[in-house]
């Protein structure tokens, strides 16, 4: 019996642990600094959000300081002075001065980006405006 209870609480103390890890393992990446960046310019970073999880849009303005049409990227330097990468889908609206534009338009102008926190995957604008 005495056996049974051992196995009982070494389990379920085992399970816990398993859950705790599997929980730490959902945390945002922002948290972890010493995560590479996914551009190739130096210091960008994924867009801050002020709730990870949250789906809802938030907006940051700044200056595009690059672009990658092939990898469809785009780094823009927040008014901090800090580049945060966005992911651009062909969902993504793009527009110059109220008009259509593209994302190689873009490239060293003050833009505002709405995007939505994909956690894991990055940040997704979805719409991305020059002024």
């Amino acid at each position: 019996m005495r056996n049974k209870v051992l196995m009982f609480v070494t389990t379920l103390v085992l399970l816990l642990f398993g859950a705790i890890w599997a929980a730490a393992q959902d945390q945002p990446a922002a948290q972890d600094q010493s995560a590479p960046a996914q551009s190739s310019e130096a210091g960008a970073k994924p867009a801050k959000s002020h709730h990870m999880a949250s789906a809802k849009a938030e907006s940051l303005s700044g200056t595009v300081s690059s672009v990658d049409e092939s990898k469809h990227l785009l780094v823009v330097n927040g008014s901090d002075g800090v580049p945060y990468n966005f992911t651009v889908t062909k969902g993504t609206k793009i527009t110059s001065g109220g008009s259509k534009a593209k994302l190689g338009d873009l490239q060293g102008k003050q833009v505002s980006v709405n995007f939505v926190d994909m956690k894991k995957k990055g940040d997704w604008a979805k719409s991305v405006e020059a002024q």
